[in-house]
């Protein structure tokens, strides 16, 4: 029957990230997207306004120039002035330009945008300024458009003869539309806003049902680690003692016996028997109520030397080489000095296993002075981890072994973290597997 922490971890560990992911994706595109068309949309209208403004501008001039004197220049110099008088503040310029360009009347600042007098038409940058210029041909004399004004003779004053065509050039300041600009920076500024907020809010849960996920996983450990405590104290009291006396009963018939007698191998298959079950309960008991790791000072490649002189027996039974790089004449730690003989020696059997004969198992330990490591890489060249998920490896008795009990890597694992280390496996590109550990460096006095 599953645990309510077991079935909310299920439950939430189908939360489809990858959709939530592409959904958020898609709603940040769709506000960037949305922005843009804005932003085009308002510059579009920004110089719609400019247009109308301008063409107010010309249409209020030509309804005041009726009559025979709007083919005068000096009539529509003194229109310009009091146009200007009126609205200064948003006309660059005005112009009356005839057909070759030549300017008979100006008004405005024609020295600083005399480039822009018989310029291009529409929005422009002139000195540094932008401005919007529109262009219309008013109703004159000599120009078509209606009776005595197709270009033959009138009949009133000034209009018996054929005038030269004239363009109406009113040039504003496009500043007088810098609030639809503004309006677009507005609206830029806060789909950015949203989208930015969007995504910190969506990593942001991401994070926290990751978080929360580990939590219940932690919790779930914690369960597992009090349910096998429990049932390791059972053990410890209802199979240690009638083992040790099997055991040790067991061992004094072998003595009592002639050494050729046909039991004493059966007998040796119960000592043996036995003494691996007592190693199961030992292990349960390491992994279920870890100690309190004892720090002391050391040196670390003489625990490698150590440990490699006391498996060279089991080494060259299995024609295996071991091979140990130091990277260094000396590493004195201050650390549990138990603790990681019980993890290399756990480590190094594993590889053991998984090398064939003739095999190598390369030991290499180096200081990292960046992070304040130590770091040891523990190679094999076995068949590697098969593509298992290497955290399978960590699971209690979970074991490839036909005799392991499945507690040495994890009890290797715990006794590392509660150091501050960390184990992990992995597959090597050349083949086999490699075990590294990484254990903080303490500071010596």
């Amino acid at each position: 029957m599953e645990t309510q922490p077991v079935r909310d971890q299920r439950r939430f560990s189908r939360f489809p990230t990858g959709a939530f992911k592409l959904v958020v994706a898609l709603v940040c595109l769709g506000l960037a997207a949305t922005a843009v068309h804005n932003v085009v949309r308002l510059d579009r209208l920004r110089v719609e306004y400019l247009r109308n403004q301008a063409m107010e501008i010309a249409a209020a001039m030509e309804v005041q120039a009726r009559g025979p004197n709007r083919a005068n220049p000096a009539f529509w110099q003194n229109l310009f002035t009091e146009r200007l008088a009126d609205r200064g503040s948003s006309i660059a310029f005005l112009a009356l330009l005839e057909e070759s360009g030549r300017a008979p009347a100006v008004e405005g600042q024609k020295d600083r945008f005399a480039a822009a007098i018989d310029g291009p038409s529409g929005l422009i940058q002139a000195q540094g300024v932008s401005l919007y210029i529109h262009d219309t041909t008013p109703p004159m004399p000599g120009m078509g458009g209606g009776p005595g004004m197709g270009g033959g003779r009138g009949k009133g004053p000034g209009m018996g003869r054929r005038m030269p065509p004239f363009r109406l050039r009113v040039a504003i300041f496009a500043s007088e539309a810098d609030f639809i600009r503004w309006e677009a920076v507005v609206h830029l500024t806060m789909n950015g806003v949203a989208i930015i907020t969007l995504l910190a809010l969506a990593t942001y849960f991401l994070r926290t049902l990751n978080r929360f996920l580990r939590l219940k996983e932690k919790e779930e450990s914690a369960l597992h680690l009090t349910a096998l405590g429990a049932m390791a104290a059972t053990l410890a009291h209802e199979i240690r003692n009638p083992l040790g006396a099997m055991k040790g009963l067991t061992q004094l018939a072998q003595e009592d016996l002639p050494g050729d007698h046909k039991t004493q191998a059966l007998m040796s298959t119960v000592v043996r028997e036995a003494e691996r079950l007592e190693q199961l309960v030992t292990d349960l008991l390491t992994f279920a109520r870890p100690r309190d790791p004892q720090i002391s000072r050391f040196d670390f490649l003489r625990l490698l030397a150590d440990l490699k002189a006391a498996l060279q027996p089991r080494l060259d039974a299995a024609r295996i080489r071991m091979e140990i790089d130091p990277g260094a004449d000396a590493l004195v730690l201050d650390s549990d000095e138990n603790g990681l003989r019980q993890v290399l020696l756990n480590v190094l059997l594993n590889a053991m296993d998984a090398t064939p004969a003739e095999g190598t198992i390369t030991v290499r330990a180096s200081r990292d002075p960046k992070a304040s490591l130590l770091i040891v890489e523990i190679d094999d060249t076995g068949p590697g981890l098969g593509g298992r998920d290497p955290e399978e490896m960590f699971q209690p008795f979970s074991t490839t072994k036909a005799k392991g009990t499945g507690l040495g890597l994890p009890v290797s694992r715990q006794i590392m973290e509660r150091l501050g280390g960390s184990l992990d496996l992995s597959d090597r590109p050349e083949g086999g597997a490699r075990c590294t550990i990484r254990l903080p460096l303490q500071d010596r006095a």
